[in-house]
C-alpha cells in the first residue's frame, strides 16, 4: 500500500521515503479536500498503525477473519489508489 500510494505522490510531484509524511500528504491533498472518500484515509492509517505495532510490538496476532477483512480493504485501497493514478 505504501508503494502504490508513493507511486501518486510522484506523480504529484512529492517525495518523501517516510510513512507518515505520505500519509499526512494524502490525508491534506485528498482525504480533507473531499477528492476521495474519508475511508481510504482509515485504510492506509490502519495499516500504518497495524505494521508499526507488528514491526515493534513484542508479539502481535491477528485473527483470520480480521486478517480477512484487512486483505479486502487493502484491494479497496490499492484499487482507488490506481484509478488516482491513472486519471
Amino acid at each position: 500500500m505504501f508503494y502504490i500510494l508513493l507511486a501518486l505522490a510522484l506523480k504529484h510531484h512529492f517525495k518523501t521515503s517516510k510513512h507518515q509524511q505520505l500519509i499526512g500528504w494524502f490525508n491534506k491533498e485528498f482525504v480533507k479536500s473531499g477528492k476521495v472518500d474519508t475511508r481510504l484515509g482509515s485504510i492506509i492509517y490502519k495499516a500504518f498503525e497495524d505494521r508499526t505495532d507488528s514491526d515493534y510490538g513484542i508479539f502481535i496476532e491477528f485473527e483470520k477473519a480480521e486478517v480477512q477483512i484487512k486483505l479486502e480493504e487493502m484491494k479497496e485501497f490499492i484499487s482507488k489508489i490506481e484509478e488516482l493514478i491513472n486519471i
